[in-house]
């Protein structure tokens, strides 16, 4: 592979050299604008299939967004970068990781103007970081806050004849409320108000350190929301009032009016960084959507509706392990990036997921990233690498487990159906439809319920380095931002893709233009993999039986080159 791998690199090399030399005779404009607008994806899309990657829309990524925007800020004819804000739809997280990069520019002395129509929460946030803020003429920047609103659904359900039967390690542990509630419980209420509160307290320091305030005044500004037009000028939320279209006179004069130009009209202007030589690399794993038993599923795209039971990415813990293994024993795989987005779910494929992490840990530098979510199960995946990177609004921590069952008989009977079962053995205690838990059925899964969450208590205090009193105290199925995990001990560094990288690097020596490159998923099984990393000394250390004085080998490794 690497005899064909050198000669395609030469070629590439050269290409972008002569490529390079080409747009160096090209003139960008001054303010390259970009207009972000919809939903965003933390990283791009893994390598897919011919058919599937045709199917699939291309997703726009903050990864990329990211890349495009330090490519036009590098250039020395380039004055500034103007973000058109058209209702992005990004989390507060995103919104973090995208001020990080403003600020960058920012410290390199150019502009990033930010403009919109309207502003609403988030993408206020984004604005303020900018070093001009501006806003359409009639439009507004609406009132600016949080606010978490949760609809139960017990009485509902009942009504249609269904009802849950759950049991789970505390009443923190709150990921069916929804459904066995009709109102919410003071625990949840606490863990709401935190969580809010911790929101809010980072919206305000955003805006402080965007606009050149104290946080009591940044308080003060939110306070006098909703602001119009030149009453958002004098209240300093703004600096001016300004249609799109007057965007070049208002950088420039009427006689000499600035050049602006989208990134796509003018991309081409920009020389673009030599490609990394072939050979060592850092691979990428995602744990993506829910955990599950199985094959990973990703949907071909995002619906216009949320539809989380339809077109949800799964993590399956087949694929996964398959995935894991092929980056233990590739040579060229230097360091690991676990990047995680998922609020949890199946027990067993997370210990499945976190045993071959552990065994790649201690082979090669492992750092997990954390994307939006990383809860129960996405925490408890992670607890296998060596450092944890999260964004001050990550959702995480939720250290408990939960389990329920539908009983659905009123209904069946609502609409005139009947079940019958004829069984052999101990009926499976999360199988039967018919009627709740009963009370020995109640303390068995109780029981096995526990088990989980000990086990859970302990990957986390060792993983932590915590007393397991400790782990309990921010166990118990509570759920914490980014920031408060930090304070919690829950995690090790808040930042973004880039923090994760640099620290990888760091551990594993490798220079800055190491390619970031995904792990594509085997189509054959794989065992698991020896102790060694070498086939030779897997031998010797397994030759433990001798008859007739020849040396009889135990077990049927996989022969893989050293």
């Amino acid at each position: 592979m690497m005899l064909i791998a050198y000669p395609l690199y030469i070629l590439r090399l050269l290409f972008t050299i002569a490529a390079n030399i080409l747009r160096k005779g090209l003139h960008p404009p001054e303010y390259v604008t970009f207009t972000l607008h919809g939903s965003y994806t933390d990283l791009r899309r893994p390598p897919e299939g011919f058919l599937q990657s045709r199917l699939s829309p291309r997703e726009k990524n903050l990864q990329d967004l990211t890349r495009d925007l330090k490519t036009a800020a590098i250039n020395s004819q380039v004055k500034g970068i103007i973000l058109f804000l058209n209702k992005p739809g990004l989390t507060l997280s995103q919104v973090q990781s995208l001020i990080r990069v403003i600020e960058k520019i920012r410290a390199g002395d150019k502009e990033v103007i930010t403009w919109s129509t309207n502003y609403d929460t988030l993408s206020y946030c984004l604005a303020a970081a900018g070093s001009r803020v501006l806003l359409q003429e009639g439009g507004v920047v609406y009132t600016l806050g949080f606010a978490s609103r949760q609809l139960y659904m017990k009485e509902a359900l009942a009504w249609c004849g269904v009802e849950f039967d759950v049991i789970r390690v505390s009443p923190f542990k709150s990921a069916l409320d929804r459904l066995i509630r009709s109102d919410m419980s003071d625990e949840v209420r606490e863990m709401t108000e935190w969580l809010i509160s911790s929101y809010y307290r980072q919206f305000i320091e955003a805006i402080a350190r965007g606009r050149n305030l104290d946080e009591i005044e940044a308080g003060k500004l939110v306070e006098k929301t909703p602001l119009f037009g030149d009453k958002a000028v004098e209240a300093g939320a703004i600096d001016k009032v300004v249609n799109a279209e007057d965007l070049p006179v208002y950088l420039g004069s009427r006689d000499n009016p600035a050049r602006l130009a989208s990134w796509n009209e003018c991309n081409k202007c920009f020389t673009r960084p030599l490609p990394p030589p072939p050979g060592k690399y850092i691979a990428i794993l995602r744990v993506q959507g829910n955990i599950v038993d199985g094959k990973s599923s990703r949907p071909p795209g995002r619906p216009p509706l949320p539809a989380p039971f339809i077109f949800n990415e799964q993590t399956g813990d087949l694929s996964f392990v398959r995935q894991a293994r092929a980056a233990l024993r590739n040579r060229r795989v230097r360091a690991v990036l676990l990047y995680i987005d998922s609020g949890g779910g199946s027990a067993a494929s997370s210990e499945s997921i976190t045993s071959i992490l552990g065994k790649l840990a201690a082979k090669k530098p492992l750092v997990a990233l954390m994307g939006s979510v990383a809860a129960s199960g996405g925490y408890y995946v992670a607890t296998a690498a060596s450092h944890i990177v999260a964004e001050q609004a990550t959702i995480t921590g939720s250290i408990g487990v939960i389990a329920a069952k539908v009983v659905n008989t009123r209904l069946l009977e609502k609409l005139l159906l009947n079940r019958e079962t004829i069984e052999r053995g101990k009926k499976d205690l999360f199988a039967s439809q018919d009627e709740p838990f009963t009370e020995e059925e109640r303390s068995k899964a109780l029981g096995f319920i526990n088990h989980i969450y000990e086990l859970f208590l302990k990957r986390v205090a060792d993983s932590r380095s915590m007393e397991h009193k400790v782990v309990e105290e921010v166990g118990g199925g509570k759920v914490w931002t980014g920031q408060q995990a930090l304070e919690h001990g829950l995690v090790d560094e808040l930042g973004g893709l880039e923090t994760a990288l640099a620290r990888l690097r760091r551990e594993a020596g490798l220079p800055e233009n190491t390619p970031l490159i995904d792990i594509p998923y085997p189509r054959r099984d794989t065992a698991p993999l020896p102790v060694s990393s070498g086939w030779i000394e897997f031998a010797l250390n397994n030759l433990n039986q001798f008859q007739d004085g020849k040396a009889l080998l135990v077990g049927a490794p996989y022969f893989q080159r050293p």
